[in-house]
């Protein structure tokens, strides 16, 4: 069927608010199912995990695993790397998978999340060896595993979100901050509600602010259905992906990006994961399948075109949205390859993005009672096969992540304007002091993860004190201590300095009377802003 604009439009509302929206909804439904059977029936191997079945003549060389692998997945374009390297969706022999690596692979569609819950607990031929997950989804899901008999732990990072997730909010709403008393529509529990957690979090509301924000959310089945209450007026901000991030912004007059992945582009993550015993008894295995998506990613940064016509031929969405439409969603995920991964798990000797994503996630799902006790991040991952790989390349011929570019000083406008939303944070220093002692670092090592995640992004670092001793001297000296902050955080974690914005505001910045030694506590503090680039 060929599409008219509007129809495609439609269509793409309707499909993507349905079939994506399922993939990234599944609220932990494996805490109750993990193992359990049901009536659920996966397609016969062969039979293909597209739109349409049969599969060409295999012979009787079944490869590695003796028939082929079995991968779940949604409709997404982060995926791309796997799909390129087995031509498809089918098992076949004319592809990088087995040419490569003398692997078989078979890509299903999972939308139903009970059903991908219990296709993965079963395992084998008769579910899914391997799945997708998200960082934060993993730290929701995992402890459902687990508790279901069925370990499993990520092994590789296969995307970034950069750009296809944003909180859209109206006019009245320019921080975080000011979300307090207003309501905001989600599909809950997806990366939808960690961005917005996240942002929580990190932002200056109390603990009983951040809680009215979260009884309030409107939750929906679909992201469609949180665009359009936005549009209709019925909330003050909605937290989608596109394409309804797009449709928010251009129905509803003054509506704006509040946070992105735009600007938080090391915040999303899809992974994928397998059970321990699968991992124990087939390393060679897992070890075929991470290097051949490897593969496929490199074919699919070099053919972008390849990747487009791939996803029309295997997933129905993309057949019926067109080249057009499914072009233009591929810039909205970051294809990762051996590099983000070294960054996400450490490989490097560098402390894992990975642990501290989960372990923040791990925090907040708890705290908001999702789940009952966090799983450590090293018992959630599994990178020995990224380890080999990362080994097995010369120090010399490694290639670093592509950070993003900044000007060699900020705007002037930086210095002021207010941050998307703002973090006090209480460093202690000495009396005349500038000097950061161990405590302070360990507070700052803390606040990294937001520079780390929002690497998109400004960091304003604000030194204030109380209204004790000299004016000019306390303007001065909060000065140097947030130059202190911003050289600790540049050389400790390696950061682009240009990033960094420190000002000193002395005593003329007070969020509490000076009367009082709790005001002036409370007065003394460093304030981290986070602020968009553009």
């Amino acid at each position: 069927m060929k599409l008219t604009p509007v129809g495609k439009i439609i269509f793409l509302v309707l499909a993507i608010g349905i079939a994506v929206g399922l993939w990234r909804l599944w609220d932990g439904g494996s805490k109750g199912t993990a193992g359990g059977g049901g009536g659920f029936s996966l397609p016969k191997l062969g039979g293909g995990g597209g739109s349409s079945g049969g599969t060409a003549n295999l012979g009787s060389d079944q490869g590695l695993l003796g028939r082929p692998l079995r991968v779940g997945i949604v409709t997404w374009p982060g995926y791309a790397g796997g799909i390129v390297a087995n031509g498809g969706f089918k098992p076949n022999k004319e592809c990088l998978y087995w040419n490569n690596h003398k692997l078989l692979v078979e890509f299903l569609l999972m939308e139903d999340p009970d059903a991908r819950s219990k296709a993965f607990a079963r395992g084998g031929a008769e579910g899914v060896d391997i799945v997708w997950s998200t960082v934060d989804y993993w730290a929701n899901e995992l402890p459902g595993f687990i508790k279901g008999g069925v370990p499993a732990k990520a092994i590789m990072q296969v995307d970034w979100s950069q750009g296809g997730d944003a909180i859209v909010a109206d006019q009245s709403i320019k921080r975080i901050e000011d979300l307090r008393g207003k309501k905001v529509s989600l599909v809950d529990l997806t990366p939808s509600r960690w961005l917005l957690e996240y942002s929580l979090q990190n932002s200056s509301l109390d603990d009983a602010a951040q809680k009215q924000i979260v009884q309030s959310l409107v939750g929906k089945s679909t992201t469609m259905d949180a665009r359009s209450d936005f549009v209709a007026n019925k909330v003050d901000a909605t937290v989608v992906w596109e394409p309804d991030v797009t449709e928010a912004l251009s129905k509803r007059p003054g509506a704006h990006k509040l946070v992105s992945t735009e600007t938080a582009s090391n915040l999303i993550a899809d992974l994928m994961v397998a059970q321990d015993k699968f991992i124990k008894d087939h390393p060679d295995v897992v070890k075929a399948f991470v290097q051949g998506w490897f593969d496929g990613t490199e074919e699919a940064n070099r053919k972008p075109e390849r990747v487009v016509s791939l996803l029309m031929e295997n997933e129905p969405l993309y057949k019926e949205l067109g080249a057009d439409a499914t072009r233009a969603g591929l810039p909205t995920v970051k294809w990762a390859d051996l590099s983000d991964n070294a960054r996400m798990f450490g490989l490097d000797g560098s402390e894992p993005l990975f642990d501290r994503i989960f372990r923040q996630a791990s925090v907040a799902w708890v705290r908001r009672g999702i789940i009952s006790q966090a799983v450590l991040p090293s018992a959630a991952k599994h990178d020995g096969v990224l380890r080999q790989l990362y080994a097995s390349v010369p120090k010399e011929v490694r290639v670093p992540v592509a950070e993003p570019k900044f000007p060699a000083a900020p705007p002037a406008a930086k210095k002021t304007e207010p941050g998307v939303f703002t973090r006090p944070v209480n460093i202690y220093f000495a009396t005349g002091s500038n000097s950061l002692d161990p405590n302070a670092k360990q507070v700052l090592d803390q606040v990294a993860t937001i520079a780390q995640t929002f690497s998109n992004a400004y960091i304003r670092v604000e030194g204030n004190t109380d209204s004790t001793g000299n004016p000019q001297a306390n303007v001065q000296l909060s000065q140097k201590r947030a130059e202190s902050v911003v050289n600790y955080l540049v050389s400790r974690y390696k950061l682009n300095r240009a990033r960094f914005i420190a000002r000193g505001n002395g005593p003329n910045k007070p969020v509490a009377s000076n009367a009082t030694e709790a005001g002036r506590s409370s007065n003394r503090r460093t304030d981290v802003s986070v602020l968009p680039k553009d």
